[in-house]
């Protein structure tokens, strides 16, 4: 199987990984839209519990990313920093939110992270227009999040931008992978 340039050796790694990022931007939009996002009386922080579903995501996306380097190889070692990306991303999200740190300096990298994602969709995602869309998705999604972090978005707004990211980028590809399915990829 191929995912635009990129072979797979197989689907279970990616699909993995695509379901536990897809997860944690589940959590996190949820939690934008307050839902579940308020403490109950006696209870732990709801972010602190998204902090954890955004952390694990991130481990398991370093899992991955050693997958991709000493399996994979080839364009796999490229890929492998995309997923770097994504995987520091929700490893610093989930470690702040834990801790109950700062975001300020999380939504700073998020900017580096968009725009660096941009260049795969033509080097590695050549032709597979569902992982080129999610290259363009992510990068709204991160600018959202640094808009959101700095007080000029809306909260409400960027969970309903990471439910669809959720979806768009992280679910529906891993079903199409877990298929061995190929709609949206041109010939």
């Amino acid at each position: 199987m191929v995912v635009g340039n990129f072979p797979l050796v197989s689907p279970l790694p990616l699909t993995l990984l695509l379901v536990a990022f897809g997860l944690a931007a589940w959590a996190n939009g949820m939690y934008f839209l307050g839902i579940g996002a308020s403490k109950a009386e006696g209870s732990a922080d709801p972010a602190k519990t998204v902090g954890v579903i955004s952390l694990v995501a991130g481990v398991v996306g370093f899992v991955n990313v050693g997958y991709m380097i000493f399996i994979v190889g080839g364009n796999g070692v490229a890929v492998a920093a995309l997923a770097t990306l994504y995987a520091s991303f929700f490893t610093v999200l989930g470690m702040s939110l834990i801790w109950g740190l700062d975001l300020r300096p999380v939504a700073n990298i998020c900017l580096p992270i968009a725009f660096g994602s941009l260049p795969f969709i033509t080097k590695f995602f050549d032709k597979d227009l569902l992982f080129q869309s999610i290259m363009v998705v992510w990068t709204v999604a991160f600018v959202a999040i640094f808009l959101t972090v700095y007080g000029r978005f809306q909260a409400k707004w960027l969970g309903w931008i990471l439910l669809f990211t959720a979806f768009w980028t992280f679910f529906l590809p891993a079903l199409r992978i877990a298929l061995g399915e190929t709609w949206l990829i041109m010939s």
